[in-house]
């Protein structure tokens, strides 16, 4: 689970973009592209704001991407046992 914070960040809606992704439309909304974030191409759960849950086998190419947004990161490891 990797945490980050863009409170105080002028830029935080960009950063958002840059993390999820977003749709952009042109022409008045008549042609629309899907713009990938760092997080389009893997299987994510976003948990709460600024908090989401990946596969250990892409934290390390994650975490390199998001700190070269300059974002500061909490990265907690989970143990789920089963019963």
């Amino acid at each position: 689970m990797i945490k980050y914070r863009l409170k105080g960040r002028k830029n935080a809606l960009e950063l958002t973009r840059q993390i999820y992704g977003y749709i952009d439309s042109s022409n008045n909304g008549q042609y629309k592209y899907k713009r990938k974030g760092i997080l389009s191409d893997i299987k994510y759960d976003k948990i709460a704001n600024g908090v989401f849950w990946i596969n250990p086998k892409d934290e390390k190419e994650v975490t390199k991407r998001l700190l070269k947004l300059k974002l500061r990161l909490e990265i907690f490891y989970l143990n789920i046992k089963e019963r």
